[in-house]
């Protein structure tokens, strides 16, 4: 718009100049032909100045992308790019650690980056975006792992032109084709990983077989999410436990989000209590919160000999547990870096706002730890 401004000025001016121009012209001088000489002159002055705008906006490019889902987004340059971050909890180790080292690695990068958190509250979603969006944030990160909500969230965004990021939750679109992009776990890998340090450790205690595979789920987080326990069973399997569908049981625990703990402590004890014939219990949780639940059970029905649980993630919880004499019980985890987020969520943002339309999938690679790797535990939450 100021270019056009920029145009009209001068062609203004040129017009004033030549009308002064043949005002002043002596008798002697045809003025009709001294005009004709004048105008050329302006129209010359223009298209310079028009060639000139042209080539500017060029050199800019467009203002807006599309994805290949056809919504259009607004392209931004890097010095202008304001994240909004949108927590689920950080009294989770977890999700504290990935914010930190989010806003960590954007301050190194010199790129604005504005908080806000839900506390797991599925109502306080859109408020906190609307806040985070006030704040001019141009790209949301959310990492409250709620599948529904956050594929309104993508509509909602994508009126306004905003991408979204989903951390190791894909938000799909209830409306249109679009989903969120994603950053987090390989979840069929983190699962298989999981049931393969299982099988490893099945082999050692239980001389390779099981009674039962009990795998804890919030279905809130969506099909992607599920992966993580299902796949339990698969690396199992490939690790030479034969584990068919009647010995795998699924626990619902609602809402999850910060009652994860308390959710899995009172389901897993009422199992256990349902179960007191059964000896060789594997269990699968999709993260260390619902883990630690499992594991108290366990101690507090004095089943700890009976089973051997596998999480998605290492935390505080599985090195406090590993302390106990009790440590027999929770075999391990899959490792996921949480304290690294921010080096592959910063600059999938730089790519998203300029343009570059990456791959709407980054994932992480995948190990199993164990007590015997209480070292490479510490180093991943950043415990010395």
């Amino acid at each position: 718009m100021l270019k056009g401004k920029k145009v009209l000025a001068v062609v203004a001016l040129m017009l004033v100049m030549v009308m002064v121009f043949v005002a002043c012209t002596p008798a002697a001088a045809p003025a009709e032909d001294v005009a004709d000489d004048a105008m050329d002159d302006a129209e010359d002055v223009v298209d310079e100045v028009v060639d000139e705008a042209v080539d500017e906006v060029v050199d800019e490019g467009p203002a807006t992308w599309t994805s290949e889902a056809g919504i259009v987004y607004n392209k931004v340059a890097k010095e202008d790019i304001v994240i909004g971050f949108n927590n689920g909890s950080i009294t989770v180790d977890f999700l504290r650690m990935v914010g930190e080292n989010t806003v960590e690695v954007a301050e190194r990068e010199g790129i604005k980056i504005v908080m806000t958190e839900s506390n797991f509250d599925a109502e306080q979603i859109l408020p906190n975006t609307d806040n985070l969006l006030a704040q001019g944030a141009n790209i949301i990160i959310d990492f409250n792992v709620n599948a529904e909500i956050g594929g309104n969230l993508v509509d909602y965004c994508a009126e306004k032109g905003v991408p979204v990021i989903g951390v190791d939750v894909v938000y799909p679109s209830p409306t249109t084709d679009e989903v969120s992009w994603f950053f987090g776990a390989n979840n069929q890998m983190a699962g298989e990983t999981a049931g393969m340090g299982l099988a490893e450790g099945v082999k050692e205690r239980w001389g390779g077989e099981i009674d039962q595979l009990v795998l804890l789920f919030n279905s809130e987080n969506g099909p992607a999410v599920k992966l993580r326990c299902s796949e339990m069973q698969t690396g199992l399997i490939a690790g030479g436990i034969d584990v068919p569908d009647d010995k795998v049981t699924w626990i619902e625990l609602g809402g999850g989000g910060s009652d994860t703990t308390v959710a899995a402590n009172e389901k897993f004890t009422d199992w256990l209590a349902a179960h007191p014939d059964m000896t060789k219990i594997c269990v699968g949780t999709v993260n260390t919160e619902t883990g630690q639940g499992v594991f108290s059970a366990a101690v507090t029905s004095g089943r700890t000999e009976d089973v051997m649980l596998a999480t998605n993630n290492n935390g505080n919880q599985t090195l406090a547990a590993w302390e106990t004499e009790d440590a027999i019980a929770w075999l391990g985890g899959v490792v996921y870096n949480p304290g690294s987020y921010g080096e592959y969520l910063i600059p999938l943002c730089i790519s998203i706002l300029a343009g570059e339309n990456p791959d709407k999938m980054t994932t992480m690679d995948h190990d199993f730890l164990t007590m015997e790797d209480i070292d490479a535990v510490k180093a991943e939450m950043g415990v010395e």
